[in-house]
């Protein structure tokens, strides 16, 4: 269920080929060697940018004192030519434990291919890092993504934006941008600005209800779990303090919510039980099924040109 793991078994049924085919190419390429890139089609397409068209502007800190962690705390940019357009804050998933900006799936920077695709059909992008577990635990990797966006905010308009700030995840990285969008506490300690966040946009995300009875049933596993969101050993109010919708006011800003059609059941429930709770405070939820994808191929949809989740993105965006 939360952030990429299963235990029912029609859950794994789904995910069985995709698991396949990824560890096929990864074994691929290894006995074929380092020069050997196996393509990742239909799902993934490499997305070329013209240099003329944006600036690309890697590892940029966006944390510099004593504390900040030079390999953690930076984002990349992506910064259309000209002005005036939105930025995309995306933040990659990873169960907490792992994942960069820089990851490269057996050849290919899927994450960078984000901001090269967006940022080609103008919108700016940064891909934000944080720091992982187990050296921290989740309230500083919030902690993280909150100050990237405090550090992003203000120069949105100088680097060319329009003002418009669209927070976005897959998987973890979901999770984690909702508690930066909504948890008043968090934004004070970092000093975000929620009225400069225009629309989250989630994808296959969860863990927004994490007291939920039905949704441990489905998936299972739950010390894995408590381990992960626990702040301090036998913490008994982990699922409360971890959840994201007692975060809710009405003054909320919007959420998209994509979730894959071969998602796990207890992602699904998740969404569902989100989107009924920004309705019930009237903060604005839409929800959408992609299908004939899964929770992996998600993130490589976002920037295949071909694939209707980069259109329902672009869309949100204010692009067609």
């Amino acid at each position: 269920m939360i952030f990429g793991m299963s235990s029912s078994g029609s859950a794994r049924k789904h995910q069985a080929p995709i698991r396949l085919a990824v560890l096929v190419g990864l074994s691929v390429a290894s006995a074929c060697g380092p020069g050997f890139r196996p393509p990742l089609r239909p799902v993934y397409d490499n997305a070329e940018l013209d240099r003329t068209l944006a600036e690309v502007r890697l590892d940029v800190p966006y944390r510099t004192d004593d504390g900040a962690d030079p390999d953690k705390h930076r984002l990349d940019l992506f910064l259309p030519r000209g002005s005036g357009w939105p930025m995309l804050a995306f933040v990659h998933g990873g169960s907490l434990e792992k994942g960069d900006s820089a990851q490269r799936l057996v050849g290919h920077d899927i994450y960078r291919n984000i901001g090269r695709f967006y940022s080609a059909r103008g919108v700016g992008v940064a891909l934000i890092n944080y720091r992982l577990q187990p050296d921290v635990n989740w309230v500083d990797q919030a902690g993280d993504v909150a100050t990237a966006v405090a550090w992003l905010t203000p120069r949105l308009r100088e680097l060319g934006g329009d003002g418009r700030l669209f927070l976005s995840g897959h998987s973890a990285g979901s999770w984690l941008v909702g508690h930066v969008a909504l948890d008043a506490a968090l934004q004070a300690r970092h000093g975000v600005d929620p009225g400069a966040i225009t629309e989250v946009i989630s994808i296959s995300g969860s863990g927004f209800d994490l007291t939920d009875d039905l949704t441990w049933e489905l998936f299972g596993r739950e010390e894995r779990w408590h381990r992960r969101f626990s702040i301090e050993p036998g913490d008994p109010n982990w699922k409360e303090r971890a959840s994201i919708i007692p975060h809710l006011q009405t003054d909320s800003p919007p959420f998209l919510l994509l979730y894959a059609s071969d998602e796990w059941p207890a992602l699904i429930r998740q969404n569902k039980l989100m989107c009924e709770a920004l309705a019930s405070t009237k903060a604005g939820c839409r929800i959408e099924e992609i299908e004939h994808l899964g929770h992996r191929r998600m993130l490589l949809a976002m920037s295949h040109p071909d694939k209707p989740l980069a259109a329902r993105i672009l869309k949100t965006l204010g692009l067609e």
